[in-house]
């Protein structure tokens, strides 16, 4: 039987595994991703597809942490795959762990160290007798990849872009450029015009993080588009690795944002930006520090945002299921 919480940050579901998958082998949380990925990737299609998942079910499970300046260790995972980091199950995690008693919880701020892929990640959440108020979280160093690309997308022709690394490897394209805007009725544009553009850079623009050489492609498209609601300093809408609409603004996607505005002076030190998803869900964000990737310069992000606990489940697999280790329909 695997136990897991559910949350919801922004609207984007987090299944957060945390009993039942026993030790996963590896000096680094790293190495236990790769392990977990290579020999129980079916405990992935599981848990994230139908029929307990759905198209955008995102994953984080639980593990001991290899780095003694850790808490908990943490492997996300999705419907399409694996990813070093993800903004928004970060603070779906911070917040079951504070909720559910599984850290010391401290008021008014809790703070939790997880060990994940990407890098070590600290976790400040807001708590008010004994429910946390909101997360914010200070994420791996965030830095442009490379500037406009010109890339021939089928169907659309010459599409320019951005690539840029904000715990995942994004290529940001304007959403006015493709003709599309970021509201509802685009949804399967979105996806259509997002999946054509990632297949594109992938197949002509190999990337390869320069100190975390498993981190090797373009897993989400990021369109950015001016706000129209009041408060707002940006709209966003991700393609994560499925090839579907991320519902919230995306917390790794609103970092490698801020990267590409610091490097063009857009935004400055501690200049708060407020991201608003495709259903106008918000996440804020902020350059805290300066710093550097090998020979990129990079930034230090903070993502704030709450998340939401929606249920806790026990699942089991029928051996005679034909259908458990899961299926998805797209």
């Amino acid at each position: 039987m695997i136990t897991c919480i559910d949350t919801h940050t922004c609207g984007e579901p987090t299944r957060i595994v945390t009993g039942g998958i026993g030790f996963i082998p590896g000096d680094t949380v790293a190495e236990k991703m790769l392990y977990f990925q290579e020999n129980l990737d079916w405990l992935r299609t599981m848990l994230m597809h139908e029929p307990r998942g759905q198209s955008v079910m995102s994953g984080a499970i639980l593990t001991e942490p290899c780095d003694p300046a850790a808490d908990v260790g943490v492997i996300y995972l999705e419907t399409g795959g694996y990813l070093p980091m993800c903004g928004h199950d970060t603070i779906g995690v911070c917040t079951a762990l504070v909720e559910c008693g599984m850290v010391l919880v401290s008021e008014p701020v809790t703070v939790v160290t997880l060990e994940t892929p990407a890098g070590l990640v600290e976790g400040r959440v807001k708590v008010e007798n004994g429910v946390a108020q909101s997360v914010t979280f200070t994420n791996a160093a965030s830095f442009v990849y490379d500037k406009d690309i010109r890339a021939d997308i089928q169907g659309l022709g010459e599409v320019t872009l951005d690539i840029a690394y904000g715990g995942n490897f994004f290529a940001l394209v304007d959403a006015h450029d493709v003709g599309i805007k970021i509201s509802p009725e685009y949804y399967w544009a979105i996806r259509r015009i997002g999946t054509k553009i990632k297949d594109a850079v992938n197949e002509v623009f190999p990337v390869v993080h320069p100190e975390k050489p498993f981190i090797n492609a373009v897993t989400h498209v990021y369109f950015i588009e001016q706000p129209v609601a009041p408060g707002m300093s940006g709209k966003s809408a991700a393609i994560i690795t499925n090839g579907d609409v991320d519902r919230s603004p995306c917390g790794t996607g609103t970092c490698a944002e801020l990267a590409l505005m610091y490097s063009e002076k857009k935004i400055g030190l501690g200049e708060v930006f407020v991201n608003e998803s495709i259903i106008g869900t918000t996440l804020s964000a902020k350059v805290v520090s300066e710093s550097s990737v090998s020979n990129f310069p990079a930034v230090i992000c903070e993502v704030e945002g709450a998340a939401y606990i929606t249920g806790f489940h026990n699942y089991v697999v029928d051996p005679m299921d034909p259908l458990k280790e899961g299926f998805l329909l797209q």
